[in-house]
């Protein structure tokens, strides 16, 4: 073939290429779909794939819109309205230490007085309303000291909220708006809760507005942390910060069992370890306030303490587990019961005791006047008893805010019994409270009474009981107050206005 010839053909090869890319490319062209036809694109997919070619999957409704994704919006949904924000404010009287010059005394240099300065402070919580008609239960420490709260809803209402009664030793307070008809948590039960559930807390970090977080329960029955009296937290890695205190911690199905309260960090943000109030306690001290109007808290007039290996050893026991009975008040619930200076008591009404702290946390809580089964070890051996639970002397006394002619608001008193008595260098007949704590920023802060006082008379009148204080401190409202104190052994009087 000559050259030439082998050009044309060369030339009509190329030609025939061309027509029919041509040809075929016109003939896709009427074939592939509107990139947004996701049912013909599917049918392309599926014609391509038979044929060998590369397959396109189709978005199929991207996923099936409408299709809910798996999560817990729908629990978010039903418990957001029903977790408020709390804001309080208190007046803080500080006083500024000031200098002045006198022409005639200043060879002796300046004279100091001091002026009080006040100040607005306000903080911000959360809150969880528990009961329809506008009982809300949230943090002592995020009202403490407030003159003024007000609550904030997620459907934008503001409304003043009444402080029904507060609990510092187990960091509750009861709040109660003049609302109906509030959307409400479900209350689960915390002694059900387990390591390793799915939690969900909500609440108002830094005032950002209202956020929820979730991870999971890491512990149970947390105590000697130092933040309250009684302490049984659910620790949890879901974050919680400041103004999360006082908000809700649900499960997944959306059952309040804990009250945020705390965390545990070096920076003082989150760090992964945070602390709920258990909502069977929260409750327990819930109903009290509401039912009787104060905390009443259970005793089996007893002391007792931790165990350590030596004694685990000299009393025959197989580990340290437990409370050890040190003293037992004569004719009280546990001496009624048989129980001696010595025994173990290992277990409370079917729960495992584990330390002294567990067994005082078990008896406060019970009600009073319910018998309860303690198993206890004497010499070794394993008995049990049923002890009567008696009403604890301690009362928290919370004096209102709203009239604040009272001194003495804010103070927390005990009953002065014969053991206390003694301790404090005097007679076992005494009689009087003692001051068990003086809450910040009210009147009784700065009156000059300290922890550990031992009030003795009000107004020259003896004080036989805790209920007998209360009844002399209202007939002395709005008068001068006059008290007689027992501080380490000595007497002396103090007064006080209103």
């Amino acid at each position: 073939m000559t050259s030439k010839n082998r050009t044309i053909v060369i030339t009509l090869l190329l030609a025939v290429v061309f027509v029919t890319g041509v040809a075929l490319g016109l003939k896709l062209h009427g074939e592939v779909p509107h990139a947004y036809d996701s049912a013909a694109l599917s049918d392309t997919a599926r014609s391509s794939a038979s044929a060998g070619a590369l397959q396109i999957s189709a978005p199929g409704a991207l996923a099936a819109v409408g299709e809910r994704s798996v999560g817990f919006a729908d629990v978010a949904t039903r418990i957001a309205p029903a977790v408020v924000n709390v804001s309080s404010e208190r007046t803080v009287v500080t006083r500024e230490r000031v200098a002045t010059w006198d022409p005639f005394f200043d060879f002796f240099g300046p004279r100091y007085y001091s002026i009080p300065r006040q100040r607005r402070e306000s903080s911000l919580g959360s809150g969880v309303v528990v009961a329809d008609s506008g009982i809300i239960l949230t943090n002592n420490h995020v009202i403490e000291g407030a003159q003024e709260i007000q609550v904030f809803f997620a459907d934008g209402r503001r409304l003043d909220a009444k402080l029904l009664g507060t609990d510092p030793a187990t960091d509750v307070a009861v709040l109660r708006v003049d609302a109906r008809n509030l959307p409400v948590v479900p209350v689960g039960n915390s002694d059900s809760a387990r390591i390793g559930d799915v939690v969900l807390a909500f609440g108002n970090p830094f005032g950002i507005g209202q956020t929820v977080t979730m991870g999971i329960i890491s512990a149970t029955g947390r105590s000697e942390l130092g933040l309250a009296d009684y302490e049984n937290f659910i620790q949890t890695d879901a974050a919680i910060n400041p103004g999360n205190s006082g908000g809700a911690l649900v499960d997944a199905n959306g059952r309040l069992i804990g009250i945020n309260t705390a965390i545990y960090s070096r920076s003082g943000g989150y760090q992964g370890i945070g602390f709920a109030v258990p909502i069977n306690m929260a409750w327990t001290v819930m109903h009290s306030i509401l039912t009787t109007g104060k905390i009443t808290r259970g005793s089996i007039a007893a002391t007792y303490q931790d165990i350590d290996e030596a004694m685990a050893d000299a009393f025959h026991l197989s580990d340290d587990r437990g409370a050890l009975i040190n003293e037992v008040t004569a004719g009280g619930s546990a001496d009624r019961a048989g129980l001696e200076r010595g025994d173990v008591v290992v277990g409370f009404d079917g729960k495992t005791v584990a330390d002294a702290a567990e067994l005082r946390r078990l008896i406060a809580l019970a009600p009073v006047g319910e018998a309860v089964e303690l198993v206890y070890m004497r010499g070794g051996d394993r008995r049990t008893c049923r002890v009567q639970i008696a009403q604890q002397e301690t009362e928290y006394t919370f004096l209102t805010r709203s009239r604040d002619t009272s001194p003495l608001e804010g103070i927390v008193v005990e009953a002065l019994d014969r053991g206390t008595a003694q301790r404090m260098g005097l007679r076992p007949e005494t009689e009087g409270v003692v001051i068990k704590d003086i809450l910040s920023h009210t009147r009784a802060a700065g009156s000059g009474l300290q922890v550990g006082d031992v009030v003795l008379e009000i107004n020259r009148q003896t004080i036989g009981s805790v209920d007998a204080f209360k009844h002399l401190l209202a007939q002395a409202e709005g008068k001068p107050i006059v008290l007689l104190l027992s501080r380490g052994g000595a007497l002396y009087y103090l007064s006080l206005t209103s």
